[in-house]
């Protein structure tokens, strides 16, 4: 057998057991001795994501579980998201549950708060809502109140992004803390590498969202800013259909804004620092002043 073919059939049985030993809980399933498994929700690049029911108490919690195939890696960053959510206590995040270390297939897992409802995304993508101007500033007011929190408790998202915010009842919440950090924290080179923060990350192919990207892993308060301008652009495209045969223009172009919302959304995404808006608690007041002309 050529090298080649030896490497290809070596990467392709790995890749085969990764799958197995990543294969979403079976629903019914006892976690940990006490926590049912009620649904899976979920799984990204090193976890997953379950409806859980504690036995003891019938309290149903979200279990975000390490993908085993992943490893250590995998691990360090469930222990990193614990430890931030565990400092963390808002109405607007999930609450820090308990965490279960070293079980016997190399699993962990992190239990919070089951904060059920539709995450931004899937409202716009799927259920088909719509969000007006008014809409939208209402909505990214409410998700100052946790980033001002976060931001004074000392630490980043960094993934302010539209699956990462669910409508919970009346209630907005900022989930996902898997790329949370300290602000200035720098990250060691292996995690850094891992989340695609470090330097020579590759471009995507027009390299467009890598340049996003980099702009919301720095570890500041105005990273989540960027995200949040990016965000409401999402919210305010809900409702925009293109004409056929258009060509593709700017947002300021497409979007029919009033000026002081085209304002704070270049603020937002502002490429020097001192034209931008200094915290979310500035973002805040910007928002109160256009929602108090409606």
């Amino acid at each position: 057998m050529a090298a080649y073919e030896r490497k290809t059939w070596k990467n392709e049985i790995g890749r085969m057991i990764g799958e197995w030993r990543d294969y979403p809980l079976r629903e019914g399933s006892l976690w940990a001795g006490e926590y049912r498994i009620e649904s899976f929700i979920g799984m990204g690049s090193y976890g997953q994501a379950y409806a859980v029911r504690e036995e003891r108490s019938g309290r149903r919690l979200l279990l975000k579980r390490n993908r085993p195939s992943k490893k250590e890696l995998g691990i360090r960053l469930l222990r990193r998201e614990n430890e931030i959510l565990k400092a963390l206590d808002h109405p607007q995040i999930p609450r820090w549950h308990r965490y279960v270390t070293r079980m016997r297939r190399g699993e962990e897992g992190l239990l919070m708060e089951l904060l059920e409802g539709p995450s931004v995304e899937r409202a716009i993508g799927e259920d088909g809502l719509v969000f007006t101007e008014t809409d939208s500033l209402k909505l990214v007011r409410e998700l100052m109140r946790p980033l001002s929190y976060l931001h004074e408790a000392g630490y980043v998202h960094r993934d302010v992004r539209i699956p990462n915010v669910v409508m919970h009842g009346e209630r907005v919440v900022l989930i996902d803390y898997g790329l949370a950090c300290r602000i200035g924290e720098q990250l060691p080179d292996d995690l850094a590498k891992m989340l695609g923060d470090h330097a020579g990350a590759a471009p995507s192919r027009d390299g467009s969202w890598n340049e996003v990207r980099r702009r919301m892993r720095h570890p500041y308060p105005a990273s989540d800013l960027y995200g949040t301008g990016h965000f409401m652009l999402f919210l305010l495209y809900s409702g925009y259909r293109a004409e056929e045969g258009q060509e593709e223009r700017g947002w300021e172009e497409e979007l029919e804004l009033s000026p002081g919302c085209r304002g704070v959304i270049r603020r937002l995404l502002a490429d020097k620092p001192e034209d931008g808006l200094s915290s979310a608690a500035e973002y805040a007041k910007e928002l109160d002043k256009l929602l108090a002309r409606t």
